[in-house]
């Protein structure tokens, strides 16, 4: 029998195109909304957005070689009648156990699978505790209940924000992996949120925590990876098409790199005003092969500006991230406020 499914190829643009996709479409169509309050943290314009919640169980089992799948942590595949819900591309949460779940991206889609059948490599499933195959429960990837950062911190959770404006179309100020998956990256988008109080910004968070440690392993999704779909957050300014947006993001080299899809001259302008903010640390513009690079046209930074041609992605090692994030973000904020 003729195997009909759907592969992710490398470099291929799997997510939907910010130019068709609708926040009214998907899970993230039927978003909820609250007030979060003013702390010196975050905006007083911040809401949180939950999706409505599903759950279906499930049976999780190898991956055919053809998938290519085996090797891949981060990964898996869907049944077509889990396609349904959760489409190719988009994030889900694996939850084995109370104390065992983790976000995958759904790579491919087997039509002609069980409709409760997932499939991930060893390497996926040991991200829930076990090399083996496991019976489980299928969620909403994300964000799952109205919370504050401390009820998330103390919950081992993920809470998703934004602050915008529907007629924002300046710059998007972006941190998709805050809490403890990439220390104070949240905390630097809010920062210069709030020193551009009266300028065209828009402003996404996404913050995880667990109780054991391990966030990065649990709720990391990577850049080239988020769909819209998954962060009703997010699906309210997918297809707006900003003129300029900055990620902040953490990695384990020391310094700072500086990628994206942005003109070189506005991210030399960065680089300039950030080493005057870190003093003798490495102050970088990325390599055009360097993997923090940030320069793929699927990463969020980059489709999220018109054209494709905005993006700042900001890579910052741990000593950056802990002795100067706030001098990193108020540099960051002092370039775009004469742009925006």
């Amino acid at each position: 029998m003729k195997h009909e499914t759907f592969i992710r190829l490398p470099g291929t643009t799997h997510h939907i195109s910010r130019r068709e996709f609708g926040a009214g479409l998907g899970i993230a169509g039927f978003a909820l909304a609250a007030g979060i309050p003013h702390n010196q943290a975050q905006a007083a314009s911040e809401i949180q957005m939950v999706p409505i919640p599903v759950s279906i169980s499930v049976s999780v089992t190898s991956p055919y070689e053809y998938q290519g799948l085996n090797d891949d942590p981060w990964s898996c595949s869907v049944s077509g009648a889990i396609a349904n819900v959760f489409g190719l591309g988009s994030q889900v949460r694996v939850r084995r156990n109370i104390d065992n779940f983790a976000i995958y991206t759904v790579a491919d889609v087997r039509y002609q699978d069980p409709v409760n059948r997932v499939r991930m490599g060893s390497a996926a499933r040991q991200r829930v505790g076990t090399p083996n195959v496991f019976s489980a429960t299928l969620h909403t990837a994300l964000a799952t209940k109205l919370m504050s950062d401390t009820q998330a911190k103390n919950a081992g959770e993920f809470v998703e924000r934004i602050a915008d404006a529907p007629h924002h179309h300046g710059l998007a100020v972006l941190a998709p992996h805050g809490g403890v998956i990439e220390v104070k990256t949240d905390l630097q988008a809010r920062w210069v949120m709030d020193a551009l109080p009266n300028a065209d910004v828009s402003c996404w968070i996404c913050s995880g925590w667990t109780s054991e440690g391990g966030a990065h392993a649990r709720w990391h999704v990577a850049s080239t990876e988020i769909h819209p779909a998954s962060f009703p957050g997010l699906a309210t300014i997918a297809d707006r098409g900003f003129a300029y947006a900055v990620a902040f993001h953490g990695m384990n080299a020391a310094g700072v790199r500086i990628g994206g899809s942005a003109p070189d001259e506005l991210k030399e302008m960065l680089r300039q005003a950030i080493q005057s903010a870190v003093g003798g640390y490495s102050v970088e513009l990325a390599a055009d092969d360097d993997p923090n690079g940030g320069t793929s046209p699927d990463n969020i930074v980059n489709w999220i500006t018109a054209g494709g041609g905005g993006g700042v992605h900001i890579e910052q090692g741990p000593l950056i991230r802990s002795k100067y994030w706030f001098a990193v973000a108020q540099a960051v904020a002092d370039v775009f406020r004469g742009l925006v």
